[in-house]
């Protein structure tokens, strides 16, 4: 038999998170239900005990998101941060354990729904700001270094491939967000403005020896870069830099290796003589 008591704990319970998390008319059945289950007394009554709750629920989480988009809050000011905090979680309530996972729906949101949708600007940001979380929490791997690389054998560089340590992002930005992002972070007076560039910027971020770094790349070397992260031999990315550099291609490629080896993002070389 079913305990009476635990079932109308478990059927409050349920109301009270439906009813704080709620505010808006989505929820407007639960919190309804919630008030007329909550017996009036006090100074205080229930519709306004319930405020504080709710009032308190969204202040944590815009707390979270502050946190998670630094830059970005800079970039709106607190009224219209506060605005889009309190309209993504009206949309995406917290549902996970772990509030380091709340902002995930943010890139999203800012590319379905009006006003946002209309400023790449703030999709370009909320996308840099949140790949450093994912880089920060990405599995941890050795790096190869300069020595192993010099000790390779020459039959096999025509088969070499490279694996990449988790934590490596590449994007392309049309808008300056690096820059921004690194003037606030500065605190830099006056910051540098949004502004769209006159070509498209490609952007990596890693993490080494616990710490977070970003850098721009060359349009050649974001070409070479994809090709290795697409397990491309060697040969094949010096062919792709071939229509550039010509006969240096090879050099090139070379010097772009060196640059990620000493960077620590390559984790492992492959190639036939290892099973690949």
């Amino acid at each position: 038999m079913s305990d009476p008591e635990k079932s109308d704990l478990e059927k409050i319970q349920r109301l009270f998170q439906g009813a704080v998390m709620g505010e808006g008319r989505k929820y407007l059945s639960e919190i309804q239900e919630f008030l007329s289950e909550i017996k009036a007394g006090g100074k205080i009554t229930p519709a306004r005990r319930l405020h504080i709750y709710q009032h308190a629920y969204k202040a944590r989480l815009r707390d979270i998101l502050a946190e998670d988009f630094p830059v970005l809050h800079s970039m709106l000011g607190d009224e219209a941060f506060y605005e889009l905090c309190n309209r993504y979680i009206d949309a995406y309530p917290s549902s996970h354990p772990s509030l380091r996972y709340f902002g995930q729906h943010m890139a999203k949101f800012v590319t379905d729904e009006l006003p946002y949708k209309d400023q790449p600007v703030i999709r370009e940001m909320v996308h840099f700001e949140w790949a450093f979380h994912d880089v920060f929490d990405a599995a941890d791997h050795g790096s190869v270094t300069v020595e192993a690389v010099a000790a390779l054998p020459p039959e096999v560089w025509t088969t070499l491939r490279f694996e990449f340590h988790p934590s490596l992002h590449i994007s392309t930005y049309d808008w300056n967000v690096p820059a921004v992002w690194s003037s606030v972070q500065a605190e830099e007076s006056p910051p540098v403005l949004p502004a769209r560039m006159p070509k498209r910027a490609h952007v990596i971020q890693w993490r080494y020896n616990l710490h977070s770094y970003f850098r721009s790349l060359s349009p050649d070397e974001a070409r070479a870069l994809r090709l290795a992260m697409d397990k491309k031999p060697f040969p094949e990315i010096c062919e792709s830099l071939a229509l550039d550099h010509g006969d240096r291609a090879p050099e090139k490629a070379a010097g772009f290796l060196k640059i990620w080896v000493v960077e620590g993002f390559i984790a492992s070389l492959l190639h036939l003589d290892v099973g690949l």
